[in-house]
């Protein structure tokens, strides 16, 4: 049996950004591995046959970034994105199906990168964003040092543009001072509709956001709408009268995902589907008919569906069978061809088996998927620890989901030293998929020997909106409670010894890690990744403000308090702390920034806990570097291992 080593995790690749042929018979996607060996990660784009009839075969070279691509409307050529000429500055391609060299669209010359682009639907143009490129006045402040930044001035604003595929003129569509973060052709490809953020501080996200039309024609341009947060995955209907896009329920950040419709004449959005029991994930055009396809989190499951823009009913797209079910899909792509059939394709994974393309075609609907890449081969060997769903009920009486990983072969006649892994997030969920990555331990460490409890807590996607919003101003609130309760269930259950309990997890896992021992001594060992120690903190250092002053309910200069987020900050607490403690965390972090952790670690030293702390210099939010990654793995199970098998 080949055995699960730290390199095999940090090696591993996965497809993703998919998108099938306008002929329905192909589908292209990017494989990127999980770590980065030098400063700029590297990403390959691959072809594989809907039908299964051909192996996936790698497109281009792989030794540079190239990503995101997209067929042509007339389905002989893709574009996508590609750092070659200048590493950590993508451009715009074109490279022919049939093969040949890839040529540039957008100078490779430029400093600023092609951020995102689409195809018109006659395919003779295509639109993208990027910031304006540096003047003279910059290159010469950037020359002399002279660059003190002053808030409010020289915002690298990301501008709509199009550009001619045969001349390869690029023009400029909106000029004003707001920053683009999505855009959509209408039909006949006439105009485009884009939305925009008064800055492109994600900071600016939570605030009003604005829907408009310009028309290529020329002219100013039209407002749809106005929306008080961030939307995402502008789409239109395919008679073009209706704008649909993504957007939170409660119209906060931390919040259920739904459906908005909006006339594109303008007026006000309306929800039309997602948000009471599910949530939504993703939505794009089907190409054919007044309908399009939606991507919905149902409590451990995912499922793909046609929506009709109108009434909002949906219809499924993806499999129903029970074994489809059992699976998982981070991602789809869907189309509809003119002869009436549905042709899918899906990232798809179970608790045993890695991350792969699959596809699959049939009339209005797929009955069944089948796997057309072959990307963890290497993993073949690998005996996984065995995985199912694991339900519980609240303190409240209310039923909650989640995942159970036991070592492979575990004995059932007694219980086994068992780790809690927390989600990050919060609006996040452990979901029936493959769980192995740098920052999800659960199969690196069921193949140590340990129990893997993994709970969906409130605050999370899966269950509504309800669900989702008991996370605001409540962090360690109810979700404690449903962690806890998970684990009092596999205790009394005989999974989890209750003498060797361990706890840990990523971002907002991280800041349970925290809670957890700053609250209960049950633990006897807790690692806390990137994780927060004080809501107030966040507030005032984090790049998302506002959602962080949801989640802790107050910010510090609403007086001098009491405040609610002192109440909800493990920091305030830390004295209560007796667990021992890894606390891993990057040093560039935007998300949650490393004094989060500074702090809670001089609080640990002070009432001495006994605690580790790890920063691994360049990284943000997530961890990328090979190295690092590497380490990071090692820690963990070394961690466990210590203060659990001792």
């Amino acid at each position: 049996m080949t055995e699960l080593t730290a390199e095999l995790i940090a090696d591993f690749s996965s497809p993703q950004a998919l998108q099938i042929s306008p002929d329905g018979s192909q589908v292209v996607y990017t494989v990127a591995p999980m770590s980065k060996k030098e400063e700029h990660g590297t990403s390959a784009i691959w072809l594989a046959a809907t039908d299964g009839t051909r192996p996936a075969r790698q497109f281009t070279r792989g030794d540079v970034a190239d990503s995101g691509p997209q067929w042509s409307p007339d389905g002989t050529r893709i574009a996508f994105l590609s750092d070659r000429a200048k590493r950590g500055t993508a451009q715009l391609y074109l490279i022919a199906v049939d093969g040949g060299e890839a040529r540039p669209l957008t100078s490779t010359e430029n400093k600023k990168a092609v951020e995102d682009f689409l195809w018109s639907p006659g395919g003779g143009q295509i639109a993208f964003t990027s910031a304006d490129e540096p003047t003279e006045e910059d290159e010469r402040r950037e020359k002399e040092r002279d660059d003190a930044r002053v808030y409010g001035e020289r915002w690298p604003y990301a501008r709509l543009r199009l550009l001619s595929v045969a001349t390869q003129e690029v023009t400029t569509l909106v000029e004003t001072d707001r920053h683009v973060i999505d855009f959509a052709w209408h039909p006949r490809g006439t105009e485009l509709a884009y939305v925009t953020t008064k800055t492109p501080d994600l900071e600016s996200h939570a605030h009003e956001t604005l829907i408009e039309r310009v028309d290529l024609a020329g002219g100013e341009p039209h407002l749809v709408c106005r929306f008080p947060c961030a939307v995402h995955a502008l789409t239109w209907s395919h008679d073009g009268q209706t704008l649909l896009f993504i957007a939170p329920a409660a119209k906060k950040s931390q919040s259920s995902q739904v459906v908005y419709a909006v006339s594109a004449q303008g007026g006000e959005p309306r929800c039309t589907a997602g948000g009471e029991t599910n949530c939504v994930g993703d939505l794009w055009q089907l190409a054919q008919g007044q309908q399009v396809a939606v991507l919905l989190r149902e409590g451990l499951g995912t499922r793909i569906c046609r929506m009709d823009v109108v009434s909002g009913e949906m219809a499924p797209l993806s499999p129903t069978s029970e074994a489809e079910q059992a699976a998982e899909y981070r991602e789809g792509h869907a189309r509809l061809l003119e002869d009436g059939r549905a042709v899918l394709a899906v990232v798809r994974s179970t608790g045993e088996q890695p991350w792969e393309v699959w596809a699959g075609s049939g009339d209005g609907g797929v009955t069944e998927l089948r796997q057309v890449s072959s990307h963890q081969e290497h993993l073949a060997g690998i005996t996984f620890g065995s995985q199912e769903a694991f339900r519980w009920t609240a303190a409240d009486g209310l039923e909650l989901d989640g995942i159970l990983i036991r070592p492979p072969d575990a004995p059932q006649d007694r219980p086994l030293p068992t780790v809690v892994l927390v989600h990050g997030g919060p609006y996040s969920r452990w979901s029936q998929g493959f769980q192995l990555s740098w920052g999800n331990w659960a199969q690196w460490l069921a193949l140590a020997g340990y129990a893997v409890l993994m709970p969906n807590p409130r605050g999370g996607m899966g269950h509504g909106e309800q669900f989702a919003a008991a996370a605001r101003a409540d962090v360690g609130g109810a979700d404690y409670g449903d962690v806890m309760a998970a684990v009092d269930a596999a205790i009394a259950r005989g999974i989890a010894d209750p003498e060797r309990l361990g706890i840990g997890g990523w971002s907002q896992g991280g800041f349970m890690t925290a809670w957890a021992i700053t609250q209960t001594n049950r633990f006897k060992a807790a690692i806390m990744g990137a994780g927060v120690s004080d809501w107030g903190l966040m507030v005032q250092t984090s790049d998302v403000p506002d959602f962080e002053r949801e989640l802790g309910g107050s910010a510090p200069w609403e007086g001098i308090g009491p405040h609610q987020h002192a109440k909800l900050s493990p920091i305030s607490f830390a004295s209560q702390a007796k667990t021992p403690v890894l606390i891993l965390h990057g040093e560039r972090d935007a998300r949650v920034p490393l004094s989060q952790v500074t702090g809670f670690h001089r609080a640990l030293r002070e009432y001495e806990v006994p605690c580790e702390f790890v920063v691994y210099p360049r990284e943000p939010h997530g961890i990328g570097e090979r190295a690092h990654q590497l380490d990071l793995l090692q820690r963990v199970r070394s961690w466990f291992d210590r203060w659990l098998r001792a």
